[in-house]
């Protein structure tokens, strides 16, 4: 799984990355914590920045996790929106960015908001098992209400939770 993040929307997201870019290294607290994330999953980090030196766009590496700066000519929403284009199922958006959003589901590739991960991001530097999704599983139920398959939530949506809960 590679997951792609929208860089500035995701440290505006968690308060604990927003004192650190307020103080100027917000760039180099998030490449930290996506760094204690990186040795609790093994997944395919990039990030994704609006802006950078070269007005074409450049790619950089900050504490060893892969930085791409959209440049002055195009929005990191779009240098977003065409690496989803290319890998489609493969990549995961990080992004509370409606538009966004709508334009990487559309290639097919997962959406989660920023909120969540960041509260992920967090779980791990605090190395906590994180909550199930489900909120099913509550314990015995004793009512003899029967839970077959029309209860069942869709196929789609449940795969959709098997990604999100690898996460």
């Amino acid at each position: 799984m590679h997951l792609l993040i929208d860089g500035y929307n995701l440290i505006h997201a968690s308060g604990e990355l927003l004192m650190a870019y307020d103080r100027g290294a917000g760039e180099e607290a998030l490449a930290s914590a996506l760094n204690l994330y990186r040795k609790k999953r093994s997944h395919r980090i990039t990030i994704i920045l609006d802006g950078g030196e070269d007005p074409e766009g450049s790619k950089a590496s900050l504490k060893g996790i892969p930085v791409i700066y959209s440049g002055a000519r195009e929005s990191a929403d779009d240098v977003i929106a065409r690496l989803c284009s290319h890998q489609g199922p493969g990549a995961t958006v990080i992004t509370d960015d409606r538009e966004l959003k709508g334009r990487c589901r559309v290639h097919g590739s997962l959406v989660m908001g920023s909120h969540e991960f960041s509260r992920r991001l967090l779980e791990a530097a605090m190395d906590m098992v994180p909550m199930d999704l489900d909120d099913d599983d509550q314990g015995w139920d004793f009512t003899t209400r029967k839970k077959g398959p029309s209860r069942r939530e869709p196929k789609s949506k449940r795969l959709k939770n098997k990604r999100f809960n690898k996460i």
